[in-house]
This record gives structure tokens, C-alpha cells and sequence, in this order.
């Protein structure tokens, strides 16, 4: 970020006016937390520019003392007046100082005798002004690089991953990148939307290495102070189903496979939980992955499973499946009948809130095998619960080919006869 002055101000205060209105956002007193969302979402999709939400709160809340980073100035700018900041900034600029000459030439009028009627003092003040001007063109003209450089495209920054081994977590992935032509104090790889998985990288150094502990389809982030400049795909897959406990400061504990039941019943027993550290008592996180090229369109597929629950450490039991696309995301809930108001949904763009919404079919007997089936058919879904369709809705933005397929469990869960088909 850079200083701010009142000019600058001004003019993001008015971008902000006007891409507001173009969102159809309503005023900020009435502002949710989905509004910043969608926000995002519009902005990204304008601009082909994506701002953390972070970010987006922090400049419509008027949260700054600073400018943000040239590159979502630009982004702003594009979508409120389909030109860069600085061009823009040059432009009010301009129209300021013809209004300003404006005044001084009715004050002074046109005629020559009123020239030399001015008195000393306004003749000082016009030279000085006059020196001033003169001396910032040359400022100008001398720097004039600086003061125009223009935010480097995305397309142009380098910014790659390779994975070291296949199919196997813990797994290193080596990252590429130059930032060296781009204008910024710091600069960050975030291995995912988490930012906790953030480390700081520097110009000069073209490479980073990081560990990712879980399989899963990620989208990493090169950073310039708080703008995300460039994102890629980073897909850690795996051979079989995975399962990790999380409890407090315990992450990413792998229960292999050789603990596994029989029967081909994906899950572990809660002796096994416990003798690896995990206090079924008190609440913790199970986790299935399944990361690998499914080559199935994400737009039209088939998906079921059965699924159950212990009752062990957890008041509200819950089950959340994920099936994630190249692009966008499904996120079903369901959870013990009773506690549904803490459910919630994301089907691509469109995001379900428990809290605002009745989820109540989505309320079980988790601790009985449950089958859960979603088809999804030309971006049109239908999830059914133990045969009976529950919930129906369509979305527009596409998933892409499916790259990953998970449950989350609050409590310890067991999945068996998972899978996916083409429709």
C-alpha cells in the first residue's frame, strides 16, 4: 500500500460508488457479510482480478490510512471506467486543475487592463505558482516512469508448482516464481484459501518450497502486500481414501489404512482414535480425502454413499461432504436431528445458511447408516437422503472436472460404498 491523499480518496470513494451500484448492493448500513461475498465474486469476475475478502471489508468499510496495491486500484478502475488507475488519476487530475484555471480567468476577466491593475501581491502569487508548476513538470517528465508504471498483467508474472513425489502425503511441492518486476513492499505463497499456510518470499529468489500434509485439490496464491496477483492449481492426489483426526493443537494425524474396519468400511475404530493421542471425549474433526483426475464432468455426475456416526465427544454430530471441481465447490451438511440451525451449504456460487433457511431435512439419525445420493445434471442438483429427495437447486457457475471428493466428520464417522459415475 502507498500514502493516500484527499485526491485519491475521493477518487475510491467514487469507484466504490459506482461498482456498488453496478453490483446491485444496497447501502452499507445494511451490508451482510454474503454481500462482501458477492462482492468478490463480482469483482473477480469483471476483472479477472481476485481480492481476498480481507481486503474488499477493509476499503468499503473505509478501514485504510493507505492506498491498496496498484494492482486492485487497477481492477476497481477497469470495472467502474474501463481504464487504469493511474490514467484515471491523471484524468481527475486534469478536469481539476481546468476547473480551477476557470476561476482565475473570471477573477482576472479577459480584458488587459485589468491585468494591470493587479496589485503586486498578485502578480508574486501568479509567479510563484507559475515556478511551482514548472518545477513539477520537469519532476514529471525526469520521473515519469516511475510515476506511470503500470501494474504487471497476470498472465506475465511466473508462478508454477511441482510436486515431489505421487500420489503420497506429506508431499513437497516446489514453487517457481519471479515478482521482480512487480511494485510491492512484501510478498507471500499461501498454500490455499487458508492463510495461516502463508510464508513470506522475496524478489531475487525464483523459488519456495512447501509441505502439504492432506490430499486435496488447492488453489495457491502469489501475493503483493494484500492483493493476490497470480493463482494456480496445486493437486496433491492420493491412490485411496485417506483419513486424518484434527483435535486442538494435533493436525493432520494420518490413520492408515492397516487400522482401517473390514469389509471394505472406510473408518477406524475409537480404540484406534485413542491410542493416537485423540480424546474422544472432547470434540474433534475426522477428515476422508480422495484427490485424483476422476475425469468426470463436474457439471454432470452421480455421487452416493453411506455414512454413519458414533456418538462419542460431540453434542451436535455432523457430516459435511465435499465435491470439488476445478472451479467451484459443492459443501452438503447434515447433521443430528435437532441441531440443523448450525448447517449450511455451498452448491458453486450459491451459499445455504441454516440460520435463514430451513435445512431441517437435512437433520438425521446419524448414528445409523445414512445413503446420500446428489445428481447433478447441466448444473441441475438434486440430493436425496435415504431415497427421498431433500433439497433441489441450479447454480451458473461451472464446477469444471471433478479433482476431489471428502466428508468431514464431527466426531468419528465411517463411509463405505462411496462413489462417482458419469451421468
Amino acid at each position: 500500500m502507498s500514502d493516500i491523499n484527499s485526491t485519491d480518496k475521493e477518487l475510491l470513494e467514487t469507484l466504490k460508488k459506482e461498482i456498488t451500484q453496478k453490483a446491485g448492493l444496497g447501502r452499507i448500513e445494511n451490508r451482510t457479510q454474503k454481500d462482501y461475498e458477492f462482492l468478490g465474486f463480482f469483482i473477480e469476475e469483471k476483472s479477472g482480478v481476485k481480492i481476498s475478502l480481507t481486503t474488499i471489508k477493509r476499503i468499503w468499510r473505509n478501514e485504510y490510512n493507505r492506498l491498496p496495491h496498484i494492482a486492485t486500484l487497477d481492477a476497481l478502475s477497469q470495472i467502474a471506467r474501463n481504464k487504469d488507475w493511474l490514467a484515471l488519476k491523471l484524468e481527475s487530475t486534469k478536469l481539476t486543475d481546468e476547473k480551477s484555471r476557470v476561476v482565475l480567468t473570471e477573477n482576472i476577466g479577459t480584458d488587459s487592463k485589468h491585468l494591470t491593475e493587479l496589485p503586486k501581491q498578485r502578480f508574486a502569487y501568479l509567479w510563484a505558482a507559475l515556478g511551482l508548476l514548472l518545477v513539477l513538470s520537469v519532476g514529471f517528465f525526469a520521473f515519469k516512469d516511475k510515476f506511470l508504471k503500470k501494474s504487471v498483467p497476470a498472465s506475465a508474472i511466473q508462478f508454477s508448482a511441482k510436486t515431489s513425489v505421487n500420489n503420497v502425503v506429506p508431499n513437497t511441492v516446489v514453487f517457481t516464481y519471479n515478482v521482480d518486476s512487480v511494485d510491492a513492499k512484501k510478498f507471500y505463497i499461501q498454500q490455499s484459501w487458508d492463510t495461516r499456510r502463508r510464508v513470506e518470499v522475496t524478489k531475487g529468489n525464483h523459488q519456495q518450497t512447501d509441505i502439504y500434509y492432506l490430499p486435496g485439490y488447492y488453489m495457491a496464491k502469489l501475493i503483493a502486500d494484500d492483493s493476490i496477483i497470480r493463482e494456480i492449481p496445486v493437486h496433491i492426489k492420493t491412490d485411496d481414501w485417506v483419513i486424518a483426526a484434527h483435535q486442538n493443537t494435533i493436525e493432520n494425524k494420518i490413520l492408515l489404512s492397516k487400522y482401517w474396519l473390514p469389509d471394505g468400511i472406510v473408518g477406524v475404530r475409537s480404540s484406534i482414535l485413542t491410542s493416537h493421542k485423540i480424546d474422544i471425549a472432547e470434540p474433534f474433526i475426522l477428515t476422508f480425502h480422495h484427490s485424483r483426475d476422476l475425469k468426470i464432468d463436474g457439471n454432470n455426475f452421480v455421487f452416493s454413499s453411506d455414512f454413519k456416526i458414533d456418538s462419542t465427544g460431540i453434542v451436535c454430530p455432523a457430516t459435511a461432504l465435499l465435491l470439488k471441481g476445478e472451479h467451484e465447490y459443492m459443501y452438503i451438511n447434515l447433521s443430528a436431528k435437532g441441531c440443523e440451525s448450525n448447517l449450511n451449504m455451498n452448491i458453486a456460487e450459491r451459499k445455504f445458511d441454516g440460520k435463514n433457511i430451513d435445512l431441517t431435512a437435512f437433520g438425521t439419525s446419524v448414528y445409523n447408516w445414512q445413503h446420500i445420493k446428489v445428481t447433478n445434471q447441466n448444473q441441475k442438483v438434486s440430493i436425496q437422503l435415504n431415497g427421498k429427495e431433500i433439497f433441489q437447486t441450479t447454480y451458473a457457475k461451472s464446477l469444471g472436472e471433478l479433482k476431489e471428493v471428502g466428508f468431514i466428520f464431527k466426531g468419528n464417522g465411517i463411509i463405505k460404498e462411496a462413489r462417482v459415475d458419469k451421468r
